[in-house]
């Protein structure tokens, strides 16, 4: 959801019982901890909304199968617990829905 009027805003935004914002990275590491790689204006953006009790979800793919999912302000710590996107999407339905 990219936007020039609001720089740091997440790729996604989703709708159901609650709402969901999602900002969606990559890294290649394949090993080790890793902590999503935000620009300032995002971080400053996941902090603010989840602050205001929002739900907000970083989610770091690792490969074409896995990546880590960023929850509760973690994203600003390192995390090395990797999850199938099979299983994100149950997560991510978890709380929309």
């Amino acid at each position: 959801m990219s936007s020039l009027a609001t720089a740091g805003t997440p790729d996604l935004w989703l709708s159901g019982k609650t709402d969901l914002w999602i900002e969606v990275k990559h890294n290649e590491t394949t090993k080790g901890p890793i902590k999503p790689k935000l620009s300032a204006l995002q971080l400053l953006w996941c902090d603010a909304r989840y602050a205001e009790g929002r739900n907000v979800m970083v989610i770091c793919g690792t490969s074409p199968k896995e990546g880590i999912i960023y929850q509760h302000g973690a994203w600003n710590s390192p995390s090395n617990e990797r999850i199938l996107f099979t299983d994100l999407i149950e997560q991510i339905l978890e709380v929309v829905l």
